[in-house]
């Protein structure tokens, strides 16, 4: 689902005031909070623990009535070991051997593996003097065999983990639809819950999974917006792309490198008529289809760009004689396909574009050289970096000055 950005302690103590405030309204009185959810509440460990304080001071509730879940960030559960704060701690653990964790959670490995995790834990118990809780997510036939449940009761048993200081949570894996597995029978909770309790004489509750009805469970919200984004841009799309019996494809007609229109044509109409053809401008509505191997050209790929300025000798010689007007001489307008005149500059006023359709194409085109230009500073770094460039892209960085002109050119015109 991917990371945004880490939630302020304003924004954290917010939503616990907010709750706190509307069940004071029903005479009632918040007295648990658990962080925990999408987020790795140990990651954003300065701003959890000012959050922490304030629920503390200003919302009265007890430290030990608060509970921060974790990963295994094993450097920052150091941490809230020196803390003078005695809230809870919560593991979520899910898996018992090193190979299936790290598969499962790839920060196992990055903080050490479950050896240095588990270690942590020991000291964090015999230090706070306080009981740990393990969380498990009961995923159907990967985790929720009596097998599985012995490997976690050995594994807690080899690190000298008390009984009575570790409690086991199991919590029906929550649906998301971006993974698919499934949350465990009631049958195989059960026994799960057997091997633990009469095994290792480790107390075990099946959690009820709460909000799942209005995706409001772990993972549940951003993946429910995902795909009602999904689904409104597929709706918006099919406005455009379905089309209504008995009536052709239409579309506007979008002139964006200001070329004439020509005869080619693709008439998808039997009954579109060659005399009906309409003079066509930027903003006409016309018949088109789509044909099935299109694709888009401007994928915004910079690497690998279409130099869109000239395309013959008459282009250049046309962008020449415009330079040369905006610098403040004249040169004669170029007629079909021939080399510039070399006739004497004559000295004329510069102007500015006041016709809106070429303001329009002005606009247009100063973005492409803004991002031909952008690309070849990219070309520039990756040749700095040693990375040896190849022709067509070497060729590119040639024009660097030539477009950077034509560019103040355009936006001069602009003004």
């Amino acid at each position: 689902m991917g990371f945004a950005r880490q939630l302020t302690s304003e924004e954290i103590f917010e939503q616990v005031a907010r709750f706190a405030s509307e069940l004071k309204a029903d005479g009632e009185r918040l007295s648990n909070v658990v962080m925990m959810g999408m987020g790795e509440p140990l990651a954003n460990y300065r701003n959890v623990i000012a959050a922490i304080r304030r629920m503390n001071e200003e919302l009265g509730i007890g430290a030990r009535k608060i509970t921060v879940s974790t990963v295994g960030i094993v450097p920052n559960i150091r941490k809230l070991m020196d803390e003078d704060i005695q809230v809870r701690l919560a593991l979520s653990l899910h898996c018992a051997t090193e190979e299936e964790r790290t598969a499962l959670l790839p920060a196992n490995k990055r903080y050490g593996g479950l050896h240095e995790l588990m270690t942590t834990i020991k000291e964090y118990i015999r230090v706070k003097k306080q009981r740990v809780t393990f969380e498990w997510a009961l995923i159907e036939g990967e985790n929720d065999s009596p097998e599985v449940a012995r490997t976690l009761g050995r594994l807690l048993k080899t690190y000298d983990i008390r009984p009575d200081m570790s409690h086991i949570n199991l919590i029906p894996l929550n649906p998301t639809g971006g993974y698919g597995g499934g949350p465990s029978g009631r049958r195989n909770v059960a026994k799960f819950v057997e091997v633990l309790e009469r095994e290792f004489g480790i107390s075990a509750t099946p959690r009820m999974r709460r909000g799942i009805d209005i995706d409001a469970g772990c993972g549940q919200l951003t993946a429910a917006n995902e795909k009602k984004k999904q689904r409104e841009a597929a709706a918006e799309l099919s406005k455009f792309a379905e089309p209504v019996a008995g009536l052709p494809i239409v579309g506007v007609y979008e002139d964006d490198e200001g070329e004439e229109y020509t005869d080619s044509i693709v008439e998808t109409d039997p009954d579109f008529q060659k005399s009906n053809e309409p003079e066509l401008r930027h903003g006409s509505v016309v018949q088109f289809s789509i044909d099935g191997l299109a694709f888009d050209l401007d994928n915004g790929d910079e690497d690998d760009f279409i130099d869109p300025t000239y395309d013959d000798d008459f282009e250049i010689a046309e962008a020449e004689r415009l330079i040369s007007l905006v610098k403040g001489i004249s040169l004669q307008p170029v007629q079909g396909d021939v080399s510039p005149v070399d006739s004497p500059p004559q000295e004329v006023k510069s102007t500015s574009i006041i016709d809106e359709d070429n303001i329009r194409d002005a606009k247009k085109r100063r973005k492409k050289l803004l991002k031909n230009l952008k690309a070849i500073n990219k070309l520039k770094d990756m040749q700095a970096s040693g990375k040896e460039l190849n022709e067509e892209q070497i060729e590119k960085v040639a024009k660097e000055k030539e477009w950077m002109i034509e560019l103040e050119s355009v936006e001069h015109n602009l003004m």
